[in-house]
């Protein structure tokens, strides 16, 4: 059995290999890889609130403005458009981020904004199988505003990460975890 699985994988290998050399490889145009990277961005990364009027959902996005990447050797100023590998070899990053964070207290809006600031650490390796994070940011929860702090790990290529925010002025929403999506 195991010889029959061996000279299936080596037949796909070469199948590939030998495909891969026929067909020049496909390259998407500036406008529809920048399209398809806003559609992707519009994804929000879900969002568990426990405060001390219990518990709630919410959505995240984030905006990255700035990074530097102090983990790589060239390019280490990147803005925007910002790969996973840049930020988690080791990055110091100015972002935006608003959310949707159910439950506010006294019908005021669920809607608020956090402005801050993260450090990314490799963990293991470059960062591509496990880094993490620690940041601060100031947040504006109408008529709220103060302080948060947040600590993540990243996984899986550091595509997928879990992240704890405390923000330990903000009214019934207090602790929000995230199951963090961080694409280009």
């Amino acid at each position: 059995m195991r010889a029959l699985t061996l000279a299936i994988g080596l037949w796909l290998c070469s199948y590939t290999a030998a495909r891969a050399e026929r067909e020049p490889a496909r390259m998407l145009s500036p406008a529809l890889a920048a399209a398809l990277w806003g559609a992707v961005q519009l994804v929000p990364s879900p969002v568990l609130i426990t405060g001390s009027e219990g518990y709630g959902g919410g959505m995240r996005w984030q905006l990255s403005l700035l990074v530097f990447a102090y983990g790589l050797e060239q390019n280490r100023w990147r803005s925007i458009w910002v790969n996973p590998t840049a930020r988690h070899a080791g990055a110091v990053e100015l972002y935006v981020s608003p959310a949707w964070l159910c439950c506010a207290p006294n019908d005021r809006t669920s809607w608020m904004l956090h402005a801050g600031g993260r450090v990314y650490m490799p963990l293991e390796g470059k960062g591509e199988n496990l880094a993490a994070s620690l940041g601060a940011s100031y947040y504006r929860a109408s008529p709220q505003h103060g302080a948060a702090f947040e600590l993540a790990v990243y996984m899986v290529s550091s595509l997928v990460g879990f992240s704890i925010s405390v923000a330990p002025w903000l009214t019934a929403r207090e602790v929000s975890t995230a199951l963090t999506f961080r694409y280009y």
